[in-house]
């Protein structure tokens, strides 16, 4: 069995929308804690939720895809593990999804920037992310 490469391409650029989706969300609940709008916050904190979970769907549906066959995880753990910033890919559907997981690193660290600024502003000294110093660790995608 192969591989299906389109698959991988169109789960992948779900999880991205998902993503971006998160991010628009997170600079909104941002505004909405500016404004001391509770109740606003509270609905675009579900709302990031609700895609948070298609994330995690997506990512079960790309791992999904390896379960028939250990020579098609192989290949699927190859394109979702290697580092899309030097990972070339061999064919034209390879290289689109290391494009796509190469947007989806910068929207990612983008988005944990964005949320540890809400974080200390929202917390302050109580902010999950501690003292304030921003650790600079990739995430992988």
């Amino acid at each position: 069995m192969e591989l299906d490469t389109a698959k991988v391409m169109v789960l992948l650029q779900r999880k991205y929308n998902a993503i971006r989706e998160i991010s628009r969300l997170t600079k909104d609940l941002g505004e909405s804690f500016t404004r001391n709008d509770d109740i606003s916050a509270a609905m675009l904190l579900e709302m990031r939720a609700d895609e948070m979970a298609k994330v995690d769907a997506c990512t079960g549906a790309l791992w999904e895809l390896g379960e028939s066959d250990r020579s098609v995880l192989q290949k699927l753990q190859i394109l979702l593990t290697a580092d899309p910033h030097t990972a070339m890919g061999e064919t034209p559907e390879e290289k689109k999804i290391y494009e796509i997981r190469r947007r989806t690193q910068i929207m990612l660290d983008d988005l944990k920037r964005e949320d540890r600024k809400l974080n200390r502003r929202v917390t302050g000294e109580k902010s999950f992310y501690g003292s304030g110093k921003e650790e600079r660790r990739p995430v992988k995608v």
